[in-house]
């Protein structure tokens, strides 16, 4: 019996061993944790948008506000209901508003930033960004009482604005457009007033003019659209994130259209400049938020997202990493920043640093798509398809030219991404950062080239699923690990 039981242990240990060098020769050809540290491993279900709202649980500062996606269920611009964009019509708006960063990018000098009459002769006075998709938006009360408006929340742009009562013309927008005639803090500026000015030293400049002495704005926009009409002052107000409080903004000044064209959609709406230029809201609330704010933007159209003013506190400001933004151009009203390097499946790409200051970079929440200089986007294209040869390629769909069929496929292997920047910064995009997708026949990587001569910039996508930090006083951009949902 002992000699028995001595053999059945022996087998039973050699059995066991068996199993496990079969198991070890098994993980050795699967997407293991050491093997693929420097990719992710997905479920391709994933990568796909949800048609069911997921609200934000992070947001519970009493100073922000919920960023929504206009065409997600989230949305109550469509009554929660879905109103799916095709790519192809996304990124042909989208291309509309590049092309308008670039035009006010290249025409402004590096002596004060101006906008240089002399070379855009072919450009309207006043020339303004392209609103492009429009993609986020928050809700705000102006007025006394308060009146809801719905805006787009946009880093690309200065001067805010809203429509008006009576409308020589305005676009269909959800809900009632504003009566300043019902509001008892509402005050028109007369046209020799400081605040008036501001309009003619805003970058570029909007062009002013009067009536009554009433003072006039005007913002056409790179895609045909524009809004004309007054601009004042009067309360804003915004019920905040966690619904409990509201911030005040006493003396506001916007414009307040009342010859509005939107030539995007059937309906639209206003718009809240987020920029650096001194009309903008970041300059308008300095002594409330001291020039900083932040937001994270969720992984897709069917979550929601946060904007927060004023500086987090000491716990989630340390896992902040900032970046210095340029001193020259010293007027520049973007957010720039300077691109040191940039990373595929841990490697990093060799790309010269001229490479990246040609036109310099940006970080905008109203672009969609990243676009870098060409010869930087080639390499990266270059190291992305190596990585992914063992998938469909397709080829190209839109402004995309790397995209794959991932219907045979339950989980793909996608290389990480990071972009480092000045001062050490590693930015590590999330997976949804990466990847763009209509269909699981239809994924495509979410960069592309931008013209020869433009700067790169880096569109919300890449932004997704990141807390990005802006602390204009300090003059830097920071990231930080987000998680938005």
């Amino acid at each position: 019996m002992a000699v028995f039981l001595r053999f059945l242990l022996q087998a039973s240990l050699l059995v066991s061993c068996l199993v496990c060098s079969c198991l070890e020769n098994t993980y050795a050809k699967e997407p293991g944790e050491g093997q693929h540290s420097h990719s992710h491993i997905v479920s391709v279900s994933s990568l796909l948008p949800s048609n069911v709202c997921n609200r934000s649980r992070k947001v519970s500062r009493k100073d922000s506000l919920e960023l929504v996606h206009m065409h997600g269920p989230c949305s109550e611009l469509n009554q929660g209901k879905a109103k799916t964009l095709s790519w192809s019509e996304i990124l042909l708006k989208d291309q509309a508003r590049v092309r308008s960063v670039n035009i006010r990018r290249r025409y402004m000098n590096s002596d004060g930033n101006r906008f240089e009459q002399k070379k855009s002769n072919n450009l309207p006075f006043g020339y303004d960004l392209a609103i492009g998709v429009g993609e986020f938006y928050a809700k705000i009360d102006i007025g006394t009482p308060r009146q809801s408006n719905y805006v787009i929340l946009d880093t690309g742009s200065d001067i805010t604005w809203i429509q008006c009562k009576p409308c020589a013309q305005c676009f269909k927008q959800p809900g009632p457009i504003f009566d300043p005639s019902k509001s008892s803090s509402h005050t028109t500026l007369p046209c020799n007033s400081s605040k008036c000015n501001l309009l003619s030293v805003s970058r570029p400049p909007h062009p002013r003019g009067c009536v009554s002495n009433k003072c006039l704005y005007g913002s056409v926009y790179g895609d045909g659209s524009f809004s004309i009409g007054y601009f004042v002052q009067d309360k804003l107000t915004f019920p905040t994130a966690d619904r409990k409080s509201k911030v005040v903004v006493n003396n506001y000044l916007f414009g307040c259209g009342v010859n509005n064209s939107d030539a995007n959609s059937e309906s639209s709406i206003g718009l809240m400049g987020l920029s650096r230029a001194p009309i903008s809201f970041v300059y308008q609330t300095a002594p409330l938020f001291k020039k900083y704010f932040s937001y994270c933007l969720p992984s897709d159209f069917s979550s929601t997202g946060y904007l927060t003013f004023g500086k987090p506190d000491d716990l989630n400001n340390k896992y902040i990493k900032f970046t210095p933004i340029p001193t020259t151009p010293q007027q520049s009203q973007y957010y720039d920043v300077i691109i040191t390097g940039i990373s595929v499946a841990g490697k990093k790409l060799p790309i010269k640093s001229s490479v990246y200051a040609d036109g310099g970079a940006i970080v905008d929440s109203g672009t969609v798509i990243t676009r870098l200089q060409p010869e930087a986007y080639a390499a990266m294209r270059l190291a992305f398809r190596k990585e992914m040869a063992r998938y469909k390629f397709i080829g190209a769909e839109g402004n995309t030219d790397t995209c794959y069929d991932f219907s045979s496929y339950g989980t793909v292997v996608i290389p990480r991404v990071s972009f480092y920047f000045e001062g050490g910064v590693e930015l590590e995009v999330d997976v949804k950062g990466i990847m763009l997708a209509d269909d699981v026949k239809n994924v495509c990587l979410a960069f592309t080239a931008a013209d020869d001569g433009d700067g790169a910039t880096l569109g919300n996508i890449m932004q997704r699923s990141i807390q990005v930090v802006h602390d204009v006083e300090g003059g830097r951009v920071g990231f930080g690990p987000g998680t938005c949902a």
